[in-house]
């Protein structure tokens, strides 16, 4: 009962900085989720490259964070102020540091067993930034889509998120157990295919719900497309990430969210799921096009090469 209550109460606290940020002000949200996207980065970082910080490891991680700190500002400041677009060249700077700085950090670059490579640091450095920064920094563009911000939109895409993860969790408790197929256990051994499924309903449903109320700005069939996308790639988010913790022996990222883990577990879904989302905002139905044409490009190969042959 205590766990239950620690767990909704910084679910609430979490909830209402959230809304806050995005609602209150663009500065704000800027604030606010940059500051997120840094500490999931370094979530991330604890669990790839070791909590100690040590020579060419707190190198690499302090380039990698200013990195995505120089992403994500960038990106906010083209798209709130109008800026010319060419200001992004100053993303190269601290990626190109990352590279040539690491020649200078002695013992870091040879291979020796036993020991972390800086070459093994630096992919590390950057698999984080396009896995982190990338995702964070494009909910600049989805604030401002429509020339002017609209935290609406935002706090509607994650509404959608997080409804996709609780519908996901209470299909799986009720029905998982009954028809017992797992979606994959070799990575999430509780996930099932009934809560992917409840998931996306819950989800979509939101999402119609939303758009009904001029949440997100967009008609319904739109709003559907837009929410399934959000849930169907926040799945894999979350599997990828998942498959992360499992690889280096980790229960959590982290500890901020008493009962909830870290950042990295709460927005794992949203560093797969809201980028694709983003591109069918910038596409709409061009995209719908686009995944239909590979889907039937990949059925002609298939009829070409099964993956079995029957005797």
């Amino acid at each position: 009962m205590k766990n239950f209550i620690i767990r909704a109460l910084s679910g609430i606290v979490f909830g209402v900085l959230v809304i806050g940020a995005t609602l209150f002000s663009p500065i704000t949200f800027a604030v606010i989720f940059g500051l997120i996207m840094c500490i999931t980065l370094y979530e991330y970082q604890n669990i790839t490259m070791g909590k100690w910080c040590y020579k060419g490891n707190c190198f690499s991680r302090t380039m990698s964070m200013l990195a995505a700190i120089t992403l994500f500002v960038s990106s906010f400041v083209v798209l709130k102020y109008n800026l010319d677009p060419a200001i992004f060249i100053v993303n190269v700077i601290p990626l190109i540091g990352l590279f040539v700085l690491n020649l200078y950090v002695k013992g870091y670059n040879v291979r020796e067993e036993g020991k972390t490579n800086g070459y093994e640091l630096i992919a590390h450095s950057l698999y984080g930034y396009m896995y982190v920064a990338v995702p964070f920094s494009l909910m600049n563009v989805a604030a401002f889509h429509s020339a002017e911000y609209n935290g609406f939109f935002i706090l509607g895409m994650i509404i959608i998120l997080w409804c996709t993860d609780v519908g996901a969790y209470l299909f799986g408790s009720l029905l998982g157990q009954r028809f017992n197929n797992k979606l994959f256990p070799s990575i999430s051994p509780k996930k099932s295919w009934v809560g992917f499924f409840g998931g996306v309903f819950c989800a979509v449903g939101v999402g119609i719900l939303l758009c009904h109320i001029n949440f997100l700005y967009l008609n319904v069939e739109q709003g559907a497309v837009f929410s399934l996308i959000i849930a169907i790639f926040g799945v894999f988010g979350d599997l990828v990430e998942s498959q992360l913790k499992r690889n280096y022996g980790v229960k959590d990222s982290g500890t901020i969210m008493p009962g909830h883990g870290g950042m990295l577990d709460r927005f794992d879904g949203a560093l797969i799921g809201f980028p694709m989302a983003i591109l069918y905002l910038l596409k709409k139905y061009e995209f719908c096009g686009i995944i239909i044409k590979i889907l039937i490009k990949i059925m002609k190969n298939l009829q070409k090469k099964p993956f079995f042959k029957v005797k």
